[in-house]
């Protein structure tokens, strides 16, 4: 099997941005499956970032801790970086190549002060590529400075083995949408990379084999999000800006293709209440957000549960509290969005493993609110929305064939006499939709009968709390199991029963060792009732999250009164590695109740 691991970095606003998307599309076109992280400081410009890619020739769904060749252009992210107080702003990445692996620093770096013995390192002459470049291009040097990263992907791809028409070949399509100068510019800059490594006698780390074509799509979790709501129809997005949610907005509004008009207005309360007020007139709409934007929105929230609106906000978590760390990740807002607001109502909280569970836990989301009209909650987090793979088409399409629109029950004429709010045995009641000719209808936070009339009728009130609360037993067992989570391995045989949800998942899949079995929960609220049974078989159990609390394991034990004994934890901001994840389950297994990993 191939398993490889690349890393650059560089400052932030320099160009090294797209060094990422670069990298991982030439090796998807070479036929290898790729899984891509980006990292970065929460301001605008100057600060480090840095970009992990894993190669593989199989289907790679998360990163390890160490990689096996990076490549920079800065000191900074060879050596770390400190403030102006002497404080440690990041510590640099010479621990991050494996022992053996490869190391390409700019000419001017002083290699003697690099401690490591292990590893290969090598020197670039940056800024001599890219005077050779631009004399050749007849182009100012500085014009030129921003395509470093080009560099960086070119002399990593040829050091890889892929030949140079394919490095070219990729980057004239990857940048056809530009001037035919700046695809010129490119590629040259490329030639030059390539040339130089070659020149320079540069070892390659691994020489990859030409694969059969395979149909790829590079995929980042924040489209995947967006592609599921085009597939359940959504037709409008509302958002105010946020790090890492904004990502997702953007990416519909460059691709009008999809369908969804995109709506900024003036704050977090105008953005839930716009899409309650689309969910209203019968138009399937969405909002996406971070934790500080749906605290803002709590109060809607409730509005949208006492009306039994339809209303999906998806919420990309990230450090918290407050601002917290924006461009960092977490699983923070678990316990807050199955408690969202004042008061009681019926809630769905899910939560997508994979980003491509992110197309369809989204998807699903929609039919969810609407069959059941309550406010759903999609808990996505930025280990989701900011990582990209290589995904194959046909997934894509089969989530896009499989999936079936269920309105619930969704009427088109009220009529005379309709009631809105109709109390029914199931306690959902049809719905019309504002502004339909024949229907007369009342939508109110107060307290109301069941036309909409504000009531404070006690035993009316007593009907309509119990109506709007009491939708679990339905929601539970109308949702297919396969929906509600993944089970991998046999609880009851299994030595260890791992228990988690949302990004660290597939993490969790690499690291489960021999006797061990993992349940992944993808609806959280309500609980489904399996987990109950499940949890009381096993013989040991561990919940792992990226929360300091422990929240989905304080959400188990409220709900099922089982209180799991054993946790890993990670709450840095960096998302969890499976190699690391491996070495805590070996730590639970050992003996230890408690693990907390701190990787970067």
């Amino acid at each position: 099997m191939v398993d490889f691991g690349w890393m650059t970095g560089g400052k932030q606003g320099g160009g090294i941005d797209s060094a990422l998307g670069l990298f991982s599309r030439m090796l998807m076109k070479y036929g290898y499956y790729t899984y891509g992280y980006r990292e970065y400081f929460s301001n605008i410009k100057g600060m480090h970032s840095f970009f992990t890619v894993r190669v593989s020739d199989k289907n790679v769904r998360s990163l390890g801790s160490l990689v096996d060749l990076a490549i920079f252009f800065d000191n900074e992210s060879v050596f770390g970086e400190k403030n102006p107080s002497g404080e440690i702003v990041h510590d640099g990445h010479i621990r991050d190549i494996k022992p053996n692996g490869m190391m390409i620093v700019d000419s001017k770096t002083d290699v003697s002060k690099i401690p490591r013995k292990d590893i290969k390192v090598f020197q670039m002459d940056f800024d001599s590529i890219i005077n050779d470049s631009a004399k050749e291009v007849d182009a100012k040097a500085s014009e030129l400075m921003i395509s470093k990263n080009v560099i960086c992907v070119a002399a990593s791809a040829h050091l890889c083995g892929l030949p140079t028409q394919q490095i070219e070949e990729t980057l004239r399509e990857l940048f056809s949408k530009k001037s035919e100068d700046v695809v010129k510019m490119n590629v040259t800059v490329a030639d030059k990379a390539i040339k130089y490594v070659d020149d320079k006698k540069i070892p390659k780390p691994i020489t990859l084999q030409l694969l059969p074509k395979k149909d790829l799509l590079y995929m980042e979790g924040f489209a995947a999000s967006a592609l599921g709501k085009a597939i359940a129809g959504c037709k409008m997005q509302v958002y105010y800006p946020i790090t890492p949610a904004s990502d997702e907005s953007n990416f519909i509004e460059v691709h009008p293709e999809l369908g969804i008009r995109v709506i900024q207005p003036e704050s977090e309360l105008a953005v839930v209440a716009m899409t309650t007020g689309a969910a209203l007139t019968g138009v399937r709409s969405s909002l996406s957000t971070s934790g500080p934007g749906l605290s803002l929105m709590a109060e809607t929230t409730t509005w949208a549960g006492i009306t039994e609106t339809p209303l999906v906000l998806v919420d990309h978590q990230r450090g918290a509290p407050a601002t917290g760390q924006p461009t960092r990740t977490e699983q923070a807002d678990l316990l807050f969005a199955t408690h969202i607001g004042h008061g009681d109502y019926g809630k769905i909280v899910v939560a997508p493993g994979s980003i491509e569970e992110s197309i369809s836990v989204t998807a699903l989301a929609f039919n969810y609110a609407e069959k059941y009209q309550l406010p759903v909650i999609v808990l996505g987090e930025k280990n989701l929305s900011q990582a990209s793979v290589g995904m194959d088409k046909a997934v894509v399409n089969k989530i896009r064939e499989d999936y079936r629109l269920d309105r619930g029950k969704l009427v088109k004429e009220g009529g005379v006499g309709y009631k809105r709010y109709a109390f029914t045995p199931d306690n959902v009641s049809p719905r019309a939709v504002l502004g339909d000719p024949t229907t007369i209808m009342w939508a109110t936070g107060d307290e109301h009968d069941e036309r909409g009339h504000i009531s404070e009728e006690t035993t009316n009130r007593n009907k309509m709390m119990e109506k709007r609360t009491q939708k679990d037993g339905l929601i539970l067992s109308q949702i297919p199991k396969e929906e509600k989570f993944n089970l991998f391995g046999d609880p009851a045989k299994a030595d260890l029963l791992v228990v988690g949800w949302g990004g660290p998942s597939m993490a969790v899949i690499e690291a489960l060792g021999n006797g061990m079995a993992f349940l992944q929960l993808k609806l959280i609220e309500p609980l489904p009732n399996e987990v109950k049974e499940l949890l009381s078989k096993a013989k040991r159990v561990v919940c792992i999250e990226q929360n300091i609390g422990g929240q989905l394991r304080e959400h188990i034990a409220s709900k099922t009164g089982i209180v799991i004994q054993n946790q890993i934890l990670k709450y840095n901001g960096r998302p969890m590695r499976y190699d690391e994840v491996r070495d805590g389950l070996a730590r639970i297994m050992k003996g230890e109740k408690r693990v907390v990993l701190n990787a970067y």
